[in-house]
């Protein structure tokens, strides 16, 4: 028949589409029609160029993790290492959903696109937005002893330069109002790189930690969802902060972490059509959905690359079922004090710096406890916190009565614990998706 030829091209074509976006014939993508991807959150990345003479232990170092503990100082190690496993996972793209550096150095940007670039040339394409700690960061800072010296961070169009071939270069379509993009890494299939941060008000010397959707933006994003569903392609949505809560009342007892108007903005997208975010700011690995009007929204978190339990994600895609599994990393190319691994000292040193600042935070409003209870009541605090971050959390009988004792004196810490413990369903680490 005449028709063949024509039939076994289209099909061709079809099977090659996401090859051809990719530059690359070995795609997993052509194996099967399915799609593999890859997300890591929350790098952090620091260039060690930015430590000077001892300055891992020197005072303006430990003070400032002393106030938000994470493995900064080990993050050239931890990335080159996330790299090598995501690299020999050989998946089709991966997901960077913002706070790729500290705060925001142009060093740090620099080097860590350098790191980033290898991933082009084997074949995945490597899509990123970023984090309230990327652009414009007024907390940039090299060390130098026990000195802390400020450094150059970057612009929005410095951002986008820097990452021109992380997603901004090739984007099919860019928001004029915020570095929102639209990706296409198959013919089926967009990311709506979001861009929800709040880098313009950067003025008072701090950087701002929540999250907004511009109303421009969101009038941009639902044009884009509308002309997608129209064409029958699939969206995949990616932004730093969480667009829905992930435990209950989480915007009131953690504020600044769900990104403004979350409600209203998830509503409308849902019903624009998107089914899946994947996000991180939070530092936790959890998933979360929200039901409206007949849809189905998942919030799929992924946790930091410099907090335990040191997590990224791996996605199948096949047709209208999506495989959600976790790795972690367990190894990095490092000496650590005592001879430790990575996740032996991770989970020590968090553990040990979340009681001081537990015992600081209870002595707040709206807990108000004294020294003494606050003190007593931090290791709670901690664990609960720790379990939200690992994912899939269950609390234990004994760590149950301890936490109901502190409910009865003091209801909205017994209303935070509760609410860190209580898992919010899908499952977190594993997960199974059936997309419409």
């Amino acid at each position: 028949m005449k028709t063949k030829p024509i039939y076994y091209l289209i099909i061709a074509i079809a099977i090659a589409s996401c090859n051809d976006r990719f530059g690359s014939t070995e795609s997993p993508a052509a194996q099967g029609g399915h799609i593999k991807m890859a997300v890591v959150s929350d790098i952090h990345y620091m260039d060690p160029t930015l430590l000077k003479n001892g300055a891992e232990n020197g005072q303006a170092f430990q003070d400032y993790f002393n106030a938000d503990p994470k493995l900064i100082q080990y993050s050239d190690a931890i990335t080159r290492q996330m790299i090598s496993e995501v690299t020999k996972e050989k998946p089709d793209m991966l997901l960077i959903p913002g706070d790729l550096t500290k705060d925001g150095e142009r060093v740090s940007h620099q080097s860590l696109a350098s790191l980033l670039r290898p991933l082009i040339s084997t074949g995945i394409k490597v899509i990123v937005v970023p984090g309230n700690h990327d652009i414009m960061n007024p907390e940039a800072r090299s060390y130098d002893g026990d000195a802390a010296t400020p450094t150059s961070s970057v612009t929005a169009s410095e951002f986008a330069s820097i990452y021109h071939e992380f997603g901004y270069g090739d984007a099919i379509y860019r928001d004029p109002n915020s570095l929102s993009y639209v990706s296409q890494p198959c013919s089926d299939i967009w990311i709506m790189a979001i861009d929800d941060c709040k880098y313009n008000e950067n003025t008072n010397g701090i950087a701002v930690i929540g999250g907004n959707i511009k109303n421009e933006t969101m009038v941009w994003i639902k044009t884009r969802l509308a002309e997608a569903k129209q064409r029958n392609i699939r969206v995949f949505g990616m932004m730093h902060h969480n667009l829905i809560e992930h435990y209950a009342n989480q915007d009131v007892l953690d504020p600044q972490y769900v990104t403004d108007n979350w409600e209203q903005n998830s509503n409308e997208l849902m019903d624009a059509g998107l089914q899946v975010i994947f996000t991180g700011h939070y530092h936790a690995n959890d998933v979360t959905t929200k039901n409206y009007n007949g849809n189905l929204l998942y919030d799929i978190e992924t946790g930091s690359q410099v907090n335990p339990p040191l997590p990224y994600r791996l996605i199948q895609l096949q047709n209208k079922e999506m495989e959600v599994t976790t790795r972690y990393i367990a190894t990095i190319d490092a000496a650590l004090p005592g001879g430790m691994d990575i996740t032996t000292y991770s989970q020590l040193f968090f553990s040990g710096h979340l009681d001081g600042a537990f015992s600081y935070l209870l002595t707040q409003p709206p807990f108000s406890m004294s020294d003494e209870e606050a003190a007593s009541a931090a290791p709670q605090f901690r664990n609960a916190y720790m379990a939200h971050f690992a994912g899939d959390e269950k609390i234990s009988v004994t760590e149950q009565k301890l936490d109901d004792a502190i409910a009865a004196n003091y209801p909205i810490a017994g209303m935070a614990l509760a609410a860190l413990w209580t898992d919010l369903n899908p499952s977190d680490n594993k997960v199974h998706v059936r997309l419409k």
